[in-house]
């Protein structure tokens, strides 16, 4: 029996459908993932790899074959990882720029199971909706790539931007002056760079500090799930 010590110790950890997972002997990978194993991490023959569905099955897989003739077969049986805990859902309004890329990265990171996207009245950055489906797809291969080098078995969700005051009823929003974070906190709530409108933190069903210092938006997301993820340990 395999354990997350060994798949920690893999050369490399990829996601691959269930389907292709449960295959016997070579497992078909992807043009991308094909790509990186050979041609970024030039991985050579022989070498242990880690293939996952992103739900909780891995299993370990040999290199077989360099460069264009590279191909992953099988090695040892599925592997099941049980969700751990209740979900963590970081609920988020939308930093400037590139800003919003690295928070997705380190969030994944550090263990959020769900990302939930903000519209908040004091929100500078907003989506068109001609454009939300490619700007998901690319926050979502900006997971999977975290994913696979922090060796995640399951893949987070990344949810479309929603009005903030749909949300904010049942999280803990992040606001100075709140109480201290504890596990039963399962839904954080951060707010734009303006702050929380009035109204907003009417709402809310009850506030939570970070720490003394005023964060940047993508600050204070790693920080929430920080403070969780060491919670629940």
């Amino acid at each position: 029996m395999t354990s997350a010590d060994d798949r920690r110790r893999a050369a490399a950890h990829v996601f691959v459908g269930s389907e292709e997972l449960g295959a016997d002997g070579v497992i078909a990978l992807s043009d991308d993932t094909q790509h990186h194993l050979s041609r970024v991490l030039r991985l050579r023959d022989g070498v242990v790899i880690s293939v996952c569905d992103g739900a909780g099955h891995w299993r370990l897989a040999t290199v077989i074959g360099e460069r264009q003739a590279m191909r992953v077969e099988a090695n040892g049986d599925i592997e099941i990882d049980l969700f751990p805990r209740a979900p963590l859902t970081i609920a988020t309004a939308m930093p400037k720029g590139e800003r919003l890329d690295w928070l997705v990265q380190k969030v994944t990171e550090l263990g959020v199971d769900r990302l939930q996207l903000l519209d908040a009245d004091h929100s500078v950055v907003r989506w068109k909706s001609s454009d939300v489906d490619k700007k998901l797809l690319r926050l979502k291969r900006i997971a999977e790539s975290a994913a696979q080098q922090s060796r995640r078995t399951f893949l987070p969700e990344i949810l479309p931007p929603v009005k903030a005051s749909k949300i904010l009823e049942g999280a803990a929003v992040a606001e100075p002056g709140g109480r201290t974070l504890t596990f039963s906190d399962r839904i954080i709530a951060i707010g734009p760079e303006g702050g929380w409108s009035n109204m907003e933190i009417a709402v809310a069903g009850d506030c939570v500090t970070l720490g003394p210092n005023v964060l940047r938006t993508e600050t204070a997301a790693v920080a929430a799930t920080t403070l969780c993820v060491a919670a629940d340990h």
